[in-house]
């Protein structure tokens, strides 16, 4: 059975202490800004840097949520520490909030949300008006730093996901890891959205997925490659990735901020994406194949009911002079990272951000 350790530290000192240790004996399998997690064999060791959670029992326990996890074995005293009715929730197998005003008023309802779940899957129960309270708050906005989760709709698993937002080392993992696919070869790949032109505002990973020359493949390929891609994102590396196949590449930002010229330029192409149903805010039809929804239309065309003239792609880029850096080769960003170069945000942007010159 797999499961965790997380490990808080009285000092800084301390916390290195312990980290260079854990470098010469287990992997890094991620790092945040506010903890690094080591595999241990069938363990998850987790380090907690976060500046609040350095401290005492006392200091690190104002950001518990739960009774059953608010134990903790504390290594200077030699001592099991816990609070009231830890004992008796644990036997119970009953979930009840620890701290109240951080665990519900607070900005930790996500990380609960998705703790909650764990939970019941491990038989624990819990009263159904504190799963609403924190449903209530359920806003798609980035929580505070010590989990960094933001809560999103999964078209593809028809529910609420809640994945962390997205840093240099956890997308170099990622792509690390599915490059090795069966069918990664059978495609080209290109990075593009907020992950390349603001990172320090995205909340997800765009991927563009195109035909390759000199490939034969199939949609039940393509299928099976986006869901995996899907699920290696969300189920190892925690973050939300969003695909979207387009037979024949191009980019709004490689054009003139003009109209006309946009007019002129844009082509009618197979489009797909990835969904369990018809996204209901859609306006365009789709032939379904399995998971897939499949379209025909051209480049600029609004797809989704909003009323909103700055959701459309033509009037952002002309209108609203809006920043698109250019689409990056996946295989360019992997062949970079196979050489161990250091991963940095900076660094990765003075490689590959280049802004449209028009």
């Amino acid at each position: 059975m797999e499961t965790d350790i997380d490990l808080f530290f009285p000092t800084h000192k301390s916390f290195e202490r312990v980290d260079n240790s854990f470098k010469e004996k287990y992997d890094l399998r991620y790092k945040t800004s506010v903890f690094k997690v080591y595999k241990g064999n069938n363990l998850d060791l987790s380090l907690t840097t976060w500046e609040d959670l350095v401290g005492n029992y006392e200091d690190t326990n104002k950001y518990t949520d739960f009774n059953i996890a608010a134990g903790c074995f504390d290594f200077n005293t030699e001592m099991f520490k816990y609070p009231k009715f830890y004992l008796d929730d644990i036997k119970n197998r009953v979930l009840k909030v620890f701290n109240f005003h951080y665990g519900i008023t607070g900005e930790n309802y996500p990380n609960a949300l998705i703790r909650i779940e764990k939970y019941q899957k491990m038989g624990f129960t819990i009263d159904e008006k504190i799963i609403e309270n924190f449903k209530d708050r359920g806003k798609q906005i980035v929580v505070n730093e010590i989990n960094q989760r933001i809560i999103k709709k999964s078209w593809l698993r028809n529910e609420d996901v809640y994945p962390i937002v997205p840093n240099i080392d956890i997308f170099v993992n990622w792509l690390m890891d599915i490059k090795d696919h069966k069918y990664f070869d059978k495609f080209n790949y290109y990075l593009t959205g907020g992950f390349i032109s603001w990172p320090e505002k995205t909340k997800d990973v765009d991927i563009i997925i195109t035909k390759r020359d000199g490939q034969r493949t199939t949609l039940k390929e393509l299928e099976e490659l986006m869901v995996d891609m899907f699920d290696s994102a969300y189920d190892i590396h925690g973050f939300f990735l969003d695909t979207f196949y387009m037979r024949t590449p191009q980019w709004i930002a490689d054009y003139p901020r003009d109209r006309e010229v946009l007019k002129s330029v844009e082509r009618k192409q197979l489009f797909i994406t990835i969904t369990k149903h018809k996204p209901p805010t859609y306006v365009v039809n789709f032939k379904r194949y399995g998971k897939l929804n499949c379209c025909y239309m051209g480049m600029w065309k609004k797809w989704w009911k909003d009323d909103d003239p700055s959701s459309l792609l033509i009037h952002r880029w002309v209108d609203l002079d809006s920043e698109y850096a250019r689409w990056v080769d996946l295989r360019r960003i992997i062949e970079y990272y196979d050489n161990n170069k250091e991963r940095n945000i900076e660094d990765f942007l003075n490689e590959f951000q280049e802004y449209s010159g028009y």
